[in-house]
Parts: structure tokens; C-alpha cells; sequence
């Protein structure tokens, strides 16, 4: 089992990839941003950066034996990563939406996360 933790310096950098993303939204850029809340409070951070904007936030999950087997087969993977932040990643986080990868390819989820936007595939 895995655990990352980072210092002041992580959690600043972590901070600033919030508030840039939030600025790409803001000057008009759709974005889709992939983040494994790894940090305790780094939920609050991109609910903060991203206030006055329209978010929708994902659940992207699947059962642990099948993260556990996709990190083994990853070159490069932390082995263990998925089940050391199985108690946390998700604590806290105000989600609309919830889509298991185990359960669809990821166009299907694509258009799932799409269509709650109103919107299709191209």
C-alpha cells in the first residue's frame, strides 16, 4: 500500500494548477480536468478556484481489484497507489455525476459525462 503525501511546496504548486485551470476557463477554454485528490484539501482548493464557474464534477471509479490490475500492467506505475487512497481520494468532494470505467469503454463514459452537460459526441 502507497500513500503519497506532499509538503508546502507541493501543496502550493498543487494550489497554482488550480487557480490556472480555472483561469483557461475563465478566458473561455472548455476543460476536463483529471485530478486525483491525493492532497486532504485540495477539494476546497479547485472549489475555490473554480467559484462563478459551471463544473461539473465526476466520480471516475471502478472496483479496486480491476485499479489494482491496471496499475500492475502500467509501465512506471506505483504499485499500490489505488489501494492506499481508496479511504480518502473521494472524501469531501460534491459530486454530480458518477461513472464506474469498469462498467464502459471510455467513449461510452465520454458521452455519459457529455450528455449530464446536454451535449453529444462528435
Amino acid at each position: 500500500m502507497v500513500v503519497i503525501r506532499c509538503g508546502e511546496v507541493g501543496r502550493r504548486v498543487l494550489r497554482s494548477a488550480c487557480a490556472a485551470a480555472a483561469a483557461f476557463a475563465r478566458g473561455g477554454d472548455d476543460l476536463v480536468m483529471d485530478e486525483m485528490l491525493l492532497t486532504p484539501g485540495l477539494i476546497r482548493d479547485w472549489t475555490t478556484a473554480l467559484t462563478g464557474l459551471d463544473v461539473l464534477f465526476v466520480r471516475v471509479t471502478c472496483p479496486l481489484a480491476v485499479a489494482e490490475q491496471r496499475e500492475r500492467a502500467r509501465d512506471h506505475a506505483v504499485v499500490g497507489l489505488a489501494r492506499g487512497h481508496l479511504p480518502t481520494v473521494h472524501e469531501g468532494v460534491p459530486y454530480d455525476l458518477e461513472v464506474d470505467t469498469a462498467s464502459g469503454t471510455p467513449a461510452e463514459l465520454a458521452g455519459v459525462v457529455l450528455r449530464a452537460r446536454g451535449r453529444v459526441l462528435p
